[in-house]
């Protein structure tokens, strides 16, 4: 289930204030909010930037578990990035990255970083 809900309450918005500030109806507002209607990839993009969030956040698909404040602003970033780019190149994108990080700043076995010296 997407985030609309949550993110529009903690916002302190009811829906007929959020349709008027996005110009949007709040019958399909409340609509994506229960799942009954999904947005289109435009209307996803328009509702995160309301919002401050990623599209796949919104959506509901990540989490943001473990994540300190600036880990989750990277994190964000990445995926805007590679979200609209094809799955098969966003993996091979991602595996890259890892690997180049993996010998050179992560201690063996761990996901933290060594002490700089």
């Amino acid at each position: 289930m997407n985030r609309l809900k949550e993110l529009r309450k903690e916002k302190g918005l009811a829906l007929k204030q959020m349709g008027q500030l996005l110009n949007m109806p709040d019958s399909t507002l409340s609509q994506y909010e229960n799942g009954r209607r999904r947005p289109k990839e435009e209307t996803w993009k328009k509702l995160a930037d309301f919002f401050d969030v990623s599209v796949p956040y919104l959506q509901g698909k990540i989490l943001f578990v473990d994540l300190s404040e600036n880990e989750q602003e990277i994190f964000t970033d990445v995926l805007d990035v590679l979200v609209p780019t094809p799955y098969n190149k966003a993996i091979h994108v991602l595996e890259a990255l890892l690997n180049s990080f993996k010998e050179c700043y992560f201690e063996e076995d761990t996901r933290i970083a060594p002490e700089k010296k």
